[in-house]
């Protein structure tokens, strides 16, 4: 007789994978650690997933993957002004607050894809990621000041702040877990993080000079 297997176990499986992997990494966090989470026989885990990859890839799916992309795209867009970026932007609204309810709901996921990805499949995505918001990011620079010369130190600036942005996510949705808290510290780290673009932008237009 074939064994019918429960959903709700599925999911117990699913959430304690998820914790582990946050926590520890895909590498070091193992599936006897996730049976005992979960409450189950390290066997039953294997009904459910074949190996500890089909595990990972059930949680942090290509379309949450692409999701993310998408958001983040449409946020770093909502920045662009004529006059520089808004220090003031509020999270809530527009495409940042549909990133950060975004981030909120799916924490977890975005702590393994962004802060333990090197070690799956993903392991290219935090630097095509950063790559593709410098992109975006000089190329909106370049229509907002037409007169600042994007040169090499320019763009290593850029790259730099973008690579403290995902270390700065990680971190923050490690400590946090309510979405209004979440939010605070966004908007605290976005405030920061935008008065040092637009000083950077000053800088370079002076040097320009």
């Amino acid at each position: 007789m074939a064994q019918v297997l429960k959903e709700r176990v599925r999911k117990r499986i699913s959430a304690a994978a998820e914790a582990r992997f946050a926590e520890q990494g895909f590498d070091n966090a193992t599936i006897d650690a996730i049976a005992r989470d979960a409450g189950v026989a390290a066997g039953t885990v294997y009904k459910y997933f074949p190996n500890k990859q089909a595990l990972l890839y059930s949680i942090v799916t290509e379309e949450f993957v692409a999701e993310l992309s998408r958001l983040t795209r449409e946020r770093i867009a909502s920045f662009a002004h004529p006059a520089g970026m808004e220090p003031d932007q509020g999270m809530e609204a527009g495409a940042s607050g549909e990133l950060l309810a975004f981030l909120a709901r799916n924490r977890l996921k975005a702590v393994i894809l962004l802060g333990w990805g090197q070690w799956t499949k993903y392991a290219d995505f935090v630097p095509d990621y950063i790559r593709d918001m410098e992109t975006q990011a000089l190329s909106q620079a370049d229509e907002q000041f037409p007169q600042l010369e994007q040169t090499r130190t320019f763009r290593f600036m850029v790259r730099r702040i973008l690579e403290e942005s995902v270390r700065g996510t990680v971190a923050i949705l490690r400590e946090f877990e309510e979405e209004a808290d979440i939010g605070r510290a966004f908007a605290a780290a976005t405030r920061c993080r935008m008065a040092g673009i637009n000083a950077l932008v000053a800088w370079a237009l002076a040097e320009g000079k």
